[in-house]
């Protein structure tokens, strides 16, 4: 077994800080913890696969489903992302990591006001994931 390293599906950092807190994992959520990792993008941008595997299906962080993403695995892990449109072509298909996955939306438009504003990003949820990728 290989390990696993992921890449960053924006090509940008790791969203540190704004109004709603941070985006790394764990971090604080009023009671709750963040269970992912939010990478900084600009709408519009093109989003890819940060590991190798199937698109498995179209996944939606929100009942309303005014934002997306996908649920993608692999025999090693499973990982949802939100907050893209998916291209239909990708959905059901195998995709190599760097593989174009689909288009940024913005989620500021969700949570920012006047006087507080989030910063637009991708957010990447490991799902399940096997041990042995984390041994050397």
């Amino acid at each position: 077994m290989k390990q696993v390293k992921l890449i960053s599906p924006t090509g940008k950092s790791v969203r540190l800080m704004d109004h709603f807190g941070s985006g790394l994992f764990n971090a604080p959520r009023g009671k709750e913890k963040h269970n992912g990792i939010d990478f900084v993008c600009e709408p519009g941008q093109v989003i890819v696969s940060p590991v190798d595997g199937i698109v498995i299906r179209q996944a939606f962080p929100y009942s309303d489903k005014d934002f997306t993403g996908v649920l993608l695995g692999n025999d090693s892990l499973s990982l949802k992302m939100f907050y893209f449109i998916p291209d239909k072509k990708v959905l059901g298909s195998r995709v190599k990591q760097g593989d174009r996955l689909g288009i940024a939306q913005d989620i500021s438009k969700r949570y920012s006001s006047k006087d507080r504003q989030m910063i637009p990003h991708i957010h990447l949820q490991i799902e399940t994931i096997d041990p042995m990728v984390l041994m050397l």
